[in-house]
This record gives structure tokens, C-alpha cells and sequence, in this order.
């Protein structure tokens, strides 16, 4: 990914740069040339592959770059800012003590927006900073295949399903033109017959920029909301239950529980000025998921495109050969669209004497309820996604918690109800673990189902003012975390069988909005993959048999990732 995933640019400007020519105007051929060769050259042989990455050229470089760096950076990326956030929180603790550090300034900087700036800077930049750590091979067209080499070129693309049988997975970096392509389905035949679905990853392009918009959010909220917290007057809970007291009457638990409470629920109006921004995130999320489904759905691979008209016929004869034996199988009254053993037959009927039929049911059946069970439908997000986004302010929660509420520790503890310093902050921390793992991430789906509700108004101010209500979603999230807050503080500081049953109640409440909302983490999911791409420099190729297998001497393997 050197480069920013200029390989991935369909120009001869970008070819140029890419090949380390720093004349991109007006080329002369021989730099063109030398521009192909150097592309060429870095890379070496292989006879297997550990990722095939597949893609169209129609989707743009950016995009491209960014799934990529989510699918072999992001575990990375989070690591690292972990350890920076851990490295960063004792030295603090050690300078300052636990509890000596409550209304520092420092805080903030040093353990939300130092570990997210790490966070990024491995996102984009892992292969740069641990070159050689790690390292997988990739296949990647642009330099596997030579460029300026017409006669070369024509022998790699025609040896292309033998580089797909030798690999060990296939990224597919699905665009809305991905399914539109017959070299991409010849790909994916070639794929599913010879290594199998479970292998194969689909990564919706739209996928990495809208969990980086999240993040970015959720750090601009977070800012929002500590500039408030330092800069209004400091409500006790006190002075909260005295407020109170007109409306709710002389009962302290009840008091304190709605002061708590709504304190929280006051917390996520943070999110308000974002509703704009997230609603076309979402948006944008929730349109191109739909359109991968349908387009999955409905997939006829007599139907795509391609660039060459001469290469029709022999892409739909090697897909013929790929799936000739299902169809003569099956015969015309069975149901079809298994390619893996061991996969659930579907209720799609293709002619015995239609192999591109038996792909096309593939496509629509098994792959199709494969990336189902991969990322989901539209309104799914899964919970580990959830938690990514909420990375911020996972790093906030130490921030609170050792900046006790920006107030020195000695007075916050008193101020928020508490007889000591140290039940003050465990039950700080406590808090904060709830509303992490149970009510915070329920924003996330419950806001989809808000940006679907404001989709089917159409277009217009109704879409306009329906948008307007996506930070209930926030809103929600926010509510239950302030029941939960409010239950548990109830619990440490009046506590009776009553204030636990309310506590348990609340928690069970939010366990089973969880199991609701995301039923589909069941899954067991695949282990993202580092990378290192392909390098080449010899081309023995042996043809492809009949039976659409082939023998190859030499894969090529890049390190340009």
C-alpha cells in the first residue's frame, strides 16, 4: 500500500508513479516502459498465494486503499493505540497517583487523542512502520501482471485462474460494479470450485470510511462534551435532588436515582450537532449493503460486462468447464447452488445442461447466504464493530475515571454522594464498563432502523425533518445508560434488596436488547490477514486442461503492500 494504493488508479499517470517515474506529462515510451518493467520486477516467485485480491478498476483508488487497510491494518491499529493508551495512562498514574489527577488537562490529550492519532497513523501506515513483520503474500493484478508487455500481458491474464486456484484466500472488494465484470466472475468461479467459500472475503468498499467517520464522530462528540462539562457551572447531586424535589417528592432514592439519571440522558445531546453528518453516513451504508445484495441476488454472469468482446466467449467457456460436473449431476429437477461439501443445498433449479446456470445459483444461494452470515443485511452492524467505533470513548472512560468528572478527587467523590475517594472511583469504573459493553453500542442499530424509517419518506423536507431525528438513537443509548448509572449508584450508596432487584432488572433489560440487536455475532469470524503483495519474475505458465485445473510452475508475490 505504498503510495497510498496508487496501483489501484486506472491511469498512465499513476502507472508511471507507481513504476518510479517522476515524468508523469509527457512520458517518453522508454519511460513507460522502464515504469512497467520496475512494477514488474517487485515482485517474485511463489507457487502459492495467501490472498487473491479481487476488484474492479471502475471503483477508485481511495476507496480501495481504505478497505485494505481495514482488512489487514485495523487489528494492528487497534493494538497499538491500546498500548499507547496503557503506556500514556501509567506514566500519568505514576506522576500524578490515582487520585491526584483529577481536573488535569492533560488527561484528555494524552489518553484519547494521543492513542487515536497512533490508532490512525498504523491504520494507514503499518506496512511502512513493521515492513517485514507479518508479511503474507497478495496477488495484485496491477503488479503481477506486466503493463507495457502486450505478449507477457496477454499470457498472465490467460493464466489468471491458475494464480486463483494457488491462493489460500480471495478479498473481493466489492463496488457497485464488482458483479457487472466477467473477469471478476471468472475469478470467483475459479475460486469457489477449487479452494471454497469459506475462503473467500467480501469487503464492501463503504465499509472502512463509514467506521472511520464513526470514530471521527464519536471523538468530535466526546471533545464537545468535555469543553460543556468544564465550562457550565458543576451541578451536585445535591443540588440535583433539591431541584427535584417539587416534582418527584421527599423520597432520597427516587431523587437520586432521576438526578443520575438524567444527567446521562443530558450527555448524549452532545450528538445532536452530528445528526447531519451521521444520517448521510448511514445512509450511504444502508443504500450500497442493499444494492451488494440485490446485485448478489439477481447475479446472471451472461450478463456481465467486459472491456475485450473477444474475451467473452473463452470467460464463459472456462466458467462452463468450472461447473459442467454440477450441472450433470444435479439434473433438472434438483435444487442446486452448493459448491463446498458440505453446504446447505438452496431452492434455486438449474438445467442439468447449464453449467453458467449452476454459477449464477452459487452466486444467488451459498454466496449469497455466505457474506449474509459475513456481515449481515443492511441493518446489521455487528458488536465488535460497535466497540471499534466506540474506541474513543473507551479511551474517554479513564479520562472521566482518573479525571474524576474534571473536579479534584477529594471533592468530586463527596459532591456525586460517595464516603471515600476509593468507592467513588471503583464504582466509576464499574459504571463505565456497563455502559461500554451493553449500552452505548446499542446506538449503532438502533440508528440504522432511524436512517431506514427517514429513507422511505423519499426526497424532500419530510426526509429533511425525519433526519432530524437520528440523534434519538444517541438519545436511547444514553437513557439506558443513565438507568444503568443511576441503578448502581443507588446500589453503592443506599442499598437494599429493592435498589438490587431495579439494578439486576435494568441489566437484564439491556443483556436482552443485546442479544436482540446483535443475534447474528454468533458467527464465528475469520482472522483478518497482514499483508505483503507479490513479486515476479518468470513466467512459466502451463495451460489450463479441460477439467479447468492447471499446473504452475511460479506465482508472483509483491512487497508494493
Amino acid at each position: 500500500m505504498t503510495g497510498f494504493g496508487i496501483i489501484f488508479r486506472d491511469a498512465l499517470d499513476a502507472l508511471l508513479i507507481a513504476g518510479g517515474s517522476s515524468n508523469t506529462r509527457f512520458p517518453t515510451m522508454d519511460q513507460v516502459q522502464h515504469a512497467g518493467e520496475a512494477l514488474f520486477e517487485a515482485s517474485s516467485e511463489t507457487d502459492h498465494v495467501d490472498v487473491f485480491i479481487g476488484h474492479s478498476w471502475s471503483a477508485s483508488r481511495w476507496s480501495k486503499f481504505l478497505a485494505l487497510c481495514l482488512f489487514f491494518n485495523l487489528e494492528a491499529a487497534i493494538r497499538c493505540a491500546c498500548g499507547a493508551w496503557f503506556v500514556f495512562a501509567t506514566t500519568l498514574v505514576g506522576w500524578g497517583g490515582v487520585t491526584g489527577l483529577g481536573g488535569s488537562y492533560l488527561i484528555l490529550p494524552c489518553l484519547v487523542y494521543l492513542p487515536i492519532a497512533v490508532f490512525f497513523v498504523v491504520f494507514f501506515l503499518r506496512q511502512q512502520l513493521f515492513e517485514g513483520r507479518q508479511s503474507y503474500s497478495v496477488w495484485v493484478d496491477r503488479l503481477c501482471i506486466h503493463q507495457t508487455d502486450m505478449d507477457r500481458k496477454a499470457e498472465q491474464i490467460a493464466a489468471l485462474p491458475v494464480f486463483v486456484m494457488h491462493s489460500s484466500r480471495m478479498l473481493i472488494l466489492w463496488d457497485e460494479t464488482y458483479f457487472e465484470r466477467k473477469w471478476c466472475s471468472l475469478e470467483l468461479a475459479t475460486f469457489a470450485r477449487h479452494v471454497g467459500t469459506e475462503q473467500i472475503d467480501v469487503l464492501p468498499l463503504w465499509l472502512a470510511p463509514w467506521l472511520l467517520n464513526s470514530i471521527l464522530m464519536e471523538v468530535v462528540s466526546l471533545t464537545i462534551y468535555d469543553l460543556l462539562n468544564r465550562a457550565l457551572p458543576r451541578t451536585t447531586v445535591d443540588q440535583a435532588m433539591e431541584e427535584e424535589e417539587p416534582v418527584l417528592g421527599r423520597n432520597a432514592a427516587v431523587l437520586k436515582f432521576a438526578a443520575v439519571t438524567l444527567s446521562l440522558m443530558i450527555s448524549g445531546m452532545v450528538y445532536a450537532p452530528l445528526a447531519l453528518p451521521s444520517f448521510f453516513s448511514f445512509r450511504r451504508k444502508i443504500q450500497n449493503h442493499q444494492l451488494m445484495l440485490r446485485q448478489m441476488a439477481n447475479f446472471d454472469v451472461r450478463a456481465a460486462k467486459c472491456t475485450l468482446p473477444s474475451d467473452i466467449e473463452t470467460i464463459e467457456q472456462h466458467v462452463e468447464d468450472l461447473f459442467k460436473n454440477d450441472a450433470a449431476q444435479r439434473g433438472s429437477s434438483r435444487m442446486v447452488g452448493e459448491v463446498d461439501d458440505g453446504e446447505v443445498l438452496l431452492p434455486t433449479l438449474a438445467a442439468a445442461d447449464d453449467p453458467l446456470g449452476c454459477f449464477n445459483a452459487y452466486v444467488r444461494g451459498t454466496l449469497h447466504s455466505f457474506v449474509l452470515s459475513q456481515i449481515g443485511d443492511e441493518l446489521y452492524v455487528s458488536r465488535r464493530t460497535c466497540l471499534i467505533a466506540l474506541l474513543p470513548m473507551i479511551f474517554y472512560s479513564s479520562v472521566n475515571v482518573l479525571g474524576c468528572d474534571n473536579g479534584p478527587c477529594e471533592t468530586s467523590g463527596p459532591a456525586a454522594g460517595y464516603t471515600s475517594v476509593t468507592t467513588y472511583m471503583i464504582s466509576s469504573s464499574t459504571g463505565w464498563v456497563i455502559l461500554i459493553l451493553l449500552a452505548l453500542p446499542l446506538a449503532y442499530p438502533v440508528l440504522l432502523r432511524l436512517v431506514r424509517c427517514a429513507m422511505s419518506y423519499g426526497h424532500g423536507s419530510a426526509r429533511f425533518c425525519a433526519a432530524l431525528l437520528c440523534p434519538m438513537a444517541f438519545c436511547y443509548s444514553y437513557t439506558w445508560a443513565g438507568l444503568a448509572g443511576a441503578a448502581l449508584v443507588c446500589v453503592v450508596q443506599n442499598y437494599s434488596h429493592t435498589q438490587l432487584i431495579i439494578f439486576l432488572l435494568v441489566l437484564a433489560t439491556l443483556v436482552a436488547q443485546n442479544l436482540w440487536f446483535f443475534a447474528g455475532d454468533t458467527r464465528a469470524g475469520s482472522n483478518p490477514l497482514s499483508c505483503r503483495c507479490i513479486k515476479r519474475k518468470t513466467t512459466g505458465y502451463e495451460a489450463l486442461g479441460s477439467s479447468g485445473t492447471a499446473d504452475v510452475s511460479h506465482g508472483l508475490i509483491s512487497q508494493y503492500l
